[in-house]
């Protein structure tokens, strides 16, 4: 154990080729779909005969991710830093959604790596956002207020009076949860070439396995498809049935309507949101 602990803090020292020889990597692929999107489960289905993880490094990640976010660090400080922290976990398949924050620096650290986009129907996905919110709240850990602030932008997305019975609740306006998940999928696909790019729906991690496994160039005997989801939140309060479905759907046409569109035309899926 000790010497497995030793082995990775010094991996990133190692030259590219020793460290291959020590350690191959089967492959190298990251899931990069938003929180709540199933990037726990997708970790799982690899985790029996690959070395995969789900958000490793997770505060020190945040962390390095608010540097940048605050401009005190550059691009390139940022990039160099996601080249040496992957020499050191030096995983298969890393399943982590803070990784989308700038998916332009992502792919300028990894251009030879694969890359998978879970995403959620939008409703589905808030809701579960805003249990996750309740749940584990920004005042429970500083890089939940960190990567809250930075993904949801709380100033420059106020309540409306349509939605401002969810403050009180301590969750964020409809319009913050919809522009995220639908600015991260955008930044997205508009950064990764297609042939390094999957787009998924979350309940097809389960149900269709040889859409990874056909992608990664894996088999699908080679995945743990036995577990069941992963992620579950502890406690559902169904906020969303506090707001009108008028105004749901109208923040739904203004700020999802051309990524919904976009995912059935280019990718073929089709969350038939009204």
């Amino acid at each position: 154990m000790v010497k497995d602990i030793v082995l990775n803090q010094v991996k990133y020292l190692l030259p590219d080729r020793l460290r291959n020889n020590i350690h191959p990597r089967l492959l190298h692929a990251f899931c990069i779909g938003s929180p709540k999107s199933g990037t726990t489960s997708f970790a799982a289905i690899f985790d029996q005969n690959y070395r995969a993880s789900h958000e490793p490094d997770r505060v020190d990640m945040i962390k390095v991710i608010n540097t940048h976010y605050q401009n005190i660090i550059s691009d390139q400080q940022y990039i160099d830093w996601l080249i040496k922290r992957d020499k050191r976990i030096w995983l298969d398949i890393e399943s982590t959604g803070f990784l989308g924050y700038r998916p332009d620096l992502l792919y300028r650290a990894y251009p030879d790596s694969k890359y998978i986009l879970t995403i959620r129907e939008p409703l589905s996905w808030m809701d579960s956002m805003m249990n996750h919110t309740i749940n584990y709240p920004p005042t429970s850990e500083d890089v939940i207020a960190m990567w809250h602030e930075i993904f949801f932008q709380e100033k420059l997305n106020p309540f409306s009076e349509k939605d401002r019975v969810l403050k009180q609740h301590k969750v964020y306006s409809i319009e913050a949860y919809l522009k995220y998940w639908s600015q991260s999928f955008q930044s997205i696909v508009n950064t990764f070439p297609e042939d390094k790019l999957l787009v998924m729906k979350t309940e097809d991690i389960k149900s269709k396995p040889e859409l990874v496994a056909d992608f990664l160039d894996v088999s699908t005997s080679t995945l743990n498809l036995g577990d069941g989801h992963k992620n579950v939140a502890p406690e559902k309060y169904n906020l969303l049935s506090l707001v009108s479905d008028e105004y749901i759907e109208e923040m739904l046409e203004v700020h999802c309507r051309s990524s919904i569109t976009r995912l059935k035309n280019e990718f073929g899926i089709d969350f038939q949101v009204n």
